[in-house]
C-alpha cells in the first residue's frame, strides 16, 4: 500500500472551520446554540481528516463494495 499525504487539518478556532460548520448546520436546517457551533466546530477537523483518509486510499478508488444479484449465476457443487 502507498503512502498519501493528506491535507494538514486546520485549527477548531479557525473562522473558516466555524463558518462552515454554521454553513452546514444551515443548510441542513439544524438550529445551533453558540455552545453547540463551537462543539461541532472543535471536532470537525478530526471528521474532516477522516472521511479525507477514505478516500486517499489509491488501491480502493475502483473497488465496489455492493454485493450483485446475477440473474445469471448457476450453483455448483463444490465437493464434486
Amino acid at each position: 500500500m502507498t503512502e498519501t499525504a493528506l491535507s494538514p487539518a486546520p485549527s477548531p478556532d479557525d473562522p473558516r472551520v466555524i463558518a462552515e460548520v454554521g454553513l452546514l448546520m444551515s443548510r441542513a436546517a439544524l438550529p445551533l446554540s453558540a455552545a453547540e457551533l463551537a462543539e461541532l466546530a472543535a471536532s470537525y477537523p478530526l471528521q474532516q481528516a477522516g472521511v479525507e483518509a477514505l478516500y486517499a486510499v489509491p488501491e480502493a478508488r475502483y473497488t465496489d463494495p455492493a454485493l450483485r444479484f446475477r440473474a445469471d449465476a448457476r450453483i455448483t457443487d463444490w465437493a464434486g
